[in-house]
């Protein structure tokens, strides 16, 4: 069966804005989490979508589309930051993403992971949020299974140590056993996945 270039084009774009509306908010809490900023995190949102947009080539699976699009989205905040050249805490920015919360110990705690260095953020959301293996997040970051668990280990310790002896640290504790980003997510977005329980 012959199908015509128009509507061959068709079906990529409504393939495009459905991987675009199942991903968006997905992309915007990485970046969030990451830059502490709403508009730099739509930003960087947007540039994954962008580059999802433009690729030709198809993906393997939904789980190597996911991955490629966190990966872009972590690659495009990284060049946000490195372009910032200082870190952002303008109480203002923060405000917009935490007012989404519903509890001020979710707010604490987005606070908390976001203070963490790039490397030990992006494992916390990948392995919590989108509830990847460590064998996962090694390939979407392209990095070995050792270093994924090594950084692991030592976010949920800077947390820790963050956190201890705070109604945020009991928390920690409850939603490392889960997911934390969820309630991000159940704060005014859509729920994005399930707790690893």
């Amino acid at each position: 069966m012959y199908i015509g270039k128009e509507v061959r084009d068709l079906l990529c774009k409504e393939e495009f804005e459905r991987v675009a509306c199942e991903n968006a908010q997905r992309l915007y809490a990485h970046a969030a989490v990451m830059l502490r900023s709403a508009s730099d995190a739509e930003d960087a949102a947007e540039e994954a979508l962008y580059q999802l947009f433009k690729r030709k080539k198809p993906f393997e699976s939904e789980e190597h589309c996911r991955a490629w699009l966190i990966r872009v989205t972590v690659n495009a905040s990284l060049k946000i930051l490195r372009r910032r050249k200082h870190f952002s805490d303008d109480p203002e920015e923060l405000e917009k993403i935490t007012k989404q919360f519903e509890y001020p110990e979710q707010s604490e705690l987005f606070r908390a992971v976001s203070c963490l260095d790039n490397k030990y953020k992006t494992v916390i959301l990948l392995y919590y949020y989108e509830n990847m293996s460590a064998a996962e997040i090694a390939r979407t970051l392209k990095i070995s299974v050792t270093a994924v668990t090594t950084r692991l280990d030592r976010a949920r310790k800077q947390l820790k140590a963050k956190l201890e002896g705070s109604n945020e640290y009991e928390y920690f504790e409850r939603q490392t056993k889960g997911n934390y980003v969820t309630d991000f997510n159940r704060a005014g977005h859509r729920d994005l996945g399930e707790n690893k329980g």
